[in-house]
């Protein structure tokens, strides 16, 4: 069925119930799972600051960092629901950069945003952007709201 997994993750709560749902998936396949994480380049994305703010530079680190942080968690779920993966960071636009890096697998697992109202029928546009731009299986889960 599927060989090579990708788990596109942003570490958020949503992200998460994707990723361990996913690793369940991955386990019953025995398959190969990788943990993607896409960090935006602040220098390319954000407004030019005004000249002598260094804080460009940190926030860049900083979110790089962040995602290091994200990426050792999905480490240690897997290996609480005795899944192996691999990491791997990337630079760049989310949707491309996930369309690119999953070229080389069978299925992508993401999860969308479960909102209040009526923006609980949207996907979130970086999961509806990959679905638009890969001819991979994606599979969505749904996030389950708290409260």
């Amino acid at each position: 069925m599927y060989q090579k997994v990708l788990l596109p993750t942003d570490g958020s709560p949503c992200s998460e119930q994707a990723l361990r749902e996913g690793l369940e998936l991955v386990r019953a396949c025995n398959a190969q799972a990788t943990v993607l994480y896409v960090v935006e380049n602040p220098l390319l994305t954000l407004p030019m600051l005004p000249e002598g703010i260094p804080y460009e530079a940190e926030l860049y680190e900083d979110l790089k960092k962040a995602a290091a942080e994200v990426l050792e968690r999905s480490r240690a779920i897997a290996a609480e629901l005795g899944v192996e993966v691999s990491t791997a960071m990337e630079e760049g636009q989310p949707v491309p950069a996930i369309v690119s890096f999953a070229r080389d697998f069978d299925l992508i697992i993401m999860g969308t945003h479960g909102r209040g109202g009526l923006e609980k029928l949207i996907m979130g546009s970086v999961t509806e952007g990959v679905l638009h731009r890969t001819d991979k299986a994606v599979l969505v889960i749904h996030c389950r709201r708290s409260g």
